[in-house]
């Protein structure tokens, strides 16, 4: 019960000019950290939406990749390919005849 009344001897004894320090103090260390936190998130909506459009961006580029790649395996662009380098057909393909066995089974 004495150290209940210290107590509040003590609680009388401050001023009020210091309690309103304390208070002001404390709602400006409250305030920052509300910014701070405030801050990182905004920071980290801002990365996702930059990754989001890299995501986006590399998408495209497969999808334009893609498509000059089934464009590049058409018939028609080989056949121009063939005339640009100045490539001619060989019709007359000779075959090796071989008399007899090839390998020998042992």
């Amino acid at each position: 019960m004495t150290e209940m009344l210290m107590r509040i001897k003590v609680l009388k004894n401050v001023k009020i000019e210091t309690l309103n320090k304390i208070a002001i103090l404390s709602i400006a260390c409250l305030s920052l950290f509300y910014l701070f936190i405030a801050n990182n998130i905004v920071l980290a909506s801002y990365r996702e939406n930059m990754i989001q459009k890299n995501i986006d961006g590399i998408r495209t580029e497969i999808r334009n990749l893609n498509l000059k790649l089934s464009e590049r395996r058409s018939v028609g662009f080989l056949k121009q390919a063939v005339q640009n380098l100045g490539l001619i057909v060989n019709d007359q393909i000779q075959y090796i005849k071989v008399a007899g066995s090839v390998a020998k089974n042992q």
